[in-house]
């Protein structure tokens, strides 16, 4: 445990409680008007069923299309979550589709094209053809992808039709999904509060449903967070099962891959398995999902915190409350149940932060292609933010001023940290096995007031641990707490046994109601 790490983390904790009416008045006053409801019923099936429809000619895939795009056309003013549609171009993928269908027996279509027809959006970062791929940064306005990124490439031969990609923070490097390009998006169930980042538009247009499912990246958090924040779920695969080929920004250092994820982040429960066995491509293989899984032969261990350290933020009660009824679900349907003791939990920011450090290239919001050696002044860039003139987000460059903190860890510090992160990762590897999941909170609370993120750095060591460790985890919605606001847990697996975390997750949205439509 590091001493100047807990005293930074009690600070940031004062913080948050001397902010927090500056912090309400700034966000404004709730939206007096109800959100939107949905009232076409073609947007609450999921994708695979509505696949199935589409192929047996009970609905047209131009139908479907047409009724997302005018669901995000009704909502996003009010959530602010896509950077650039495709419209006309995805209505006329729909019609090709139909046409397709009119003309193919339904077998040949299933095994070739198993989700043809079925819309989908993109995190502006994970590569969508002819779309903007900035990253959320002014020095990259207008750059465009060239090529899919792979894990969406693999939609799209599948049959899928992207509509859409969405807001992300400048260089996925915040919880808020905020840049100077496209501005703030908003949660659709308290405009009040942030949609989490850094898959913050894919999470707001999901929650809302005017998404289906969509393609994600999650380096320390950012598919579950998001997913937390917008009652959805969001799955971050074992590292290295889905490629992040085509991903922005990313970094030579192989290292990066075990960090960075791409996956799915979706309504429905049921559609997880489908679209994280497209998106691995390949390797969909090791992920062994057409292998039976039977809910009651699988052990739940479970924690309702990182452990004792001054420095952590607390979990709240209703995030707690929420965890103790999965599990005593599951109890009361005989299966084993248990409380997990491992070691090296209490220090996980620190473990997390050390295989960050160990980095060798770490993406820059400030490379200059015509001088990569050139090194800004933070102190500078800090000073411009604060009074609106940096070409840089306040948070963008605060992640730089973190990573600097490196400086205060000893090279032993550091090296002893990543060998209790080696530890960790072979005790929860042996203790899970092939049968065991981890319920853990996603984040210490529901979803942050817009700017409060700041003061809420510590809370992201509950998702970052498991980049860190290379580790499968689920996030699955479990209702509400006493605000209104969405909340649920994540579902850790032992590397490559993503499938019982996903099983795991379609009991607990029977059980618990799963996603549910903003009021």
């Amino acid at each position: 445990m590091e001493v100047w790490l807990v005293c930074l983390g009690l600070f940031l904790r004062l913080l948050n409680v001397l902010l927090k009416p500056i912090v309400a008045f700034i966000g404004g006053p709730k939206r007096s008007a109800r959100f939107p409801e949905i009232r076409n019923d073609m947007l609450n099936i999921p994708a695979v069923d509505l696949a199935e429809r589409i192929r047996n000619k009970e609905l047209r895939s131009e139908d479907v299309v047409r009724a997302y795009i005018d669901r995000i056309r009704e909502v996003n003013p009010l959530i602010n979550a896509v950077v650039e549609e495709r419209f006309e171009a995805a209505i006329e993928e729909a019609r090709k589709a139909d046409v397709l269908i009119g003309e193919t027996q339904p077998l040949w279509l299933i095994k070739n094209y198993p989700l043809l027809g079925v819309p989908f959006t993109v995190k502006e970062s994970c590569g969508l053809r002819g779309a903007p791929i900035t990253g959320g940064s002014l020095a990259r306005k207008g750059v465009r992808a060239t090529v899919d990124g792979e894990a969406v490439a693999h939609l799209r031969a599948a049959g899928c039709i992207p509509l859409l990609v969405s807001n992300t923070p400048e260089y996925c490097l915040n919880w808020e999904s905020y840049n100077h390009l496209t501005g703030r998006t908003l949660n659709p169930y308290d405009s009040r509060r942030t949609a989490g980042g850094s898959s913050g538009g894919e999470g707001a247009l999901i929650g809302a449903g005017a998404s289906l499912f969509g393609v994600g990246s999650d380096v320390a958090g950012s598919i579950r967070v998001p997913a937390h924040f917008n009652g959805i779920f969001g799955h971050k695969p074992t590292a290295g099962a889905i490629s992040i080929h085509g991903h922005f920004p990313m970094s030579t250092d192989e290292k990066f891959a075990r960090l960075l994820t791409v996956g799915p982040m979706s309504r429905y429960a049921k559609d997880l398995p489908t679209l994280l066995h497209i998106m691995a491509g390949p390797n969909a293989s090791r992920l062994r999902l057409d292998e039976s899984v039977h809910t009651k032969d699988i052990r739940i261990l479970y924690a309702e915190d990182m452990g004792f350290n001054l420095g952590h933020l607390p979990v709240d009660d209703d995030i707690k409350m929420a965890l103790y009824r999965a599990v005593q679900y599951f109890k009361g349907h005989g299966l084993v149940t248990e409380r997990a003791e491992f070691e090296h939990m209490a220090d996980g920011m620190e473990l997390a932060f050390s295989v960050l450090q160990s980095l060798t290239d770490v993406p820059s919001i400030f490379h200059n292609p015509d001088n990569p050696k050139a090194s800004p002044s933070l102190l500078l860039e800090l000073a411009r933010c604060a009074v609106g003139l940096s070409q840089y987000s306040l948070a963008g460059v605060m992640f730089y001023v973190i990573l600097g903190l490196k400086n205060f860890f000893a090279t032993e510090r550091l090296e002893q940290y990543q060998q209790q992160a080696a530890a960790l990762r072979k005790q929860m590897i042996d203790t899970l096995g092939t049968d065991g999941v981890f319920f853990f909170p996603t984040y210490p609370t529901a979803a942050l007031r817009h700017y409060e993120s700041f003061g809420h750095i510590m809370g992201v060591g509950y998702t970052m641990l498991f980049n860190a460790l290379g580790l499968p985890a689920t996030h699955v919605p479990l209702g509400f707490d006493r605000n209104g606001l969405p909340i649920g847990i994540q579902v850790v697996a032992a590397p490559y046994q993503d499938r019982l975390g996903l099983c795991i997750a379609r009991e607990l949205e029977a059980a618990f109601g799963g996603w549910q439509a903003p009021a």
